[in-house]
């Protein structure tokens, strides 16, 4: 039976180090910020594509951090790239697709949103062979050595800009459906005010913050059997989203407000994915419910 991960694993976060080490054969060298695998018996590697060589050789800039679990290592680095080195000290290379696809899974679930707005590279590395590679290990190596490099993540404000909603765009969409008054400077000033005021509440950015998730593992289908992309006809959850958002901001009286905004979807919600336009309309609508008490 296999013991706790807890028990096994060893990290280090290294800038300048020279560090040897054996995993069943699988000699690793640290050097700085490079990293040289060998063994006798050659190895495998993937990425792109399957290679057998002899040598692997891969840089990790700005310092990373190494953790050893069981027979996996992890090497992970955050600079322009979420770069990820994973050796598995495991004969197992006939089945490195499946190491493979173990490490996509745990960096993307280490990672979350963050593998949307920065650029990946992960490469793995096992010793011939058709054993199973330890899942186990694989994952707690990748997650323990991403956890040693990545900062904290990014504001709600940040993730809505990644999607192309700025504060201008909201007030602009927000000033698309006033009627009886002219729409001023002030009054657009105001609604900025308003849209600021909201960010800060933990509740919105709590709320804002589910529908950004939701939305990215829709489109990356990472959740089985939810489909979204198409904004079917009986999928009423992302409306209950906006409908939250809208009563945090300004109450009951600001729901109403959201139906007009869903509805018309005017400037930058008519661009947006089917989870984010709800959240988005009902930021939106809340913040112009209140404008107008």
């Amino acid at each position: 039976m296999m013991t706790s991960c807890h028990s096994r694993w060893r990290m280090l976060k290294v800038n300048h180090l020279k560090k040897k080490m054996n995993v069943n054969g699988a000699d690793i060298v640290v050097e700085d910020d490079h990293v040289t695998v060998s063994a006798d018996s050659g190895l495998v590697t993937a990425d792109s594509s399957i290679r057998i060589e002899d040598e692997v050789h891969h840089d990790l800039p700005r310092g990373h951090c190494m953790v050893r679990d069981g027979d996996a290592v992890a090497f992970s680095s955050t600079g322009d790239v979420m770069d990820v080195l994973v050796v598995v000290g495991e004969p197992c290379g006939d089945r490195i697709p499946e190491a493979l696809r173990i490490s996509v899974e745990e960096v993307s679930s280490t990672a979350g949103i963050l593998t949307e707005i920065m650029g990946q590279r992960l490469r793995v590395v096992a010793l011939p062979g058709d054993g199973r590679p330890c899942e186990d290990y694989i994952r707690g190596a990748v997650r323990r050595s991403l956890q040693g490099v990545l900062l904290d993540g990014p504001g709600v404000e940040e993730l809505l800009e990644a999607r192309g909603v700025t504060i201008d765009g909201m007030v602009d969409a927000g000033m698309e459906l006033v009627v009886g008054v002219d729409v001023t400077a002030e009054l657009r000033d105001r609604l900025r005010s308003e849209i600021q005021r909201a960010l800060g509440d933990l509740n919105v950015r709590a709320l804002l913050a589910a529908a950004l998730h939701l939305e990215g593992d829709i489109e990356n289908l990472r959740i089985l059997g939810v489909d979204l992309r198409d904004d079917p006809a009986f999928l009423y959850s992302d409306e209950v989203l906006g409908m939250a958002v809208a009563n945090q901001v300004a109450g009951t009286k600001a729901i109403f407000n959201f139906k007009r905004y869903d509805e018309e979807k005017p400037g930058i919600l008519g661009e947006l994915g089917p989870m984010v336009d709800d959240a988005v309309a009902g930021l939106i609508a809340g913040c112009m419910s209140r404008l107008f008490e």
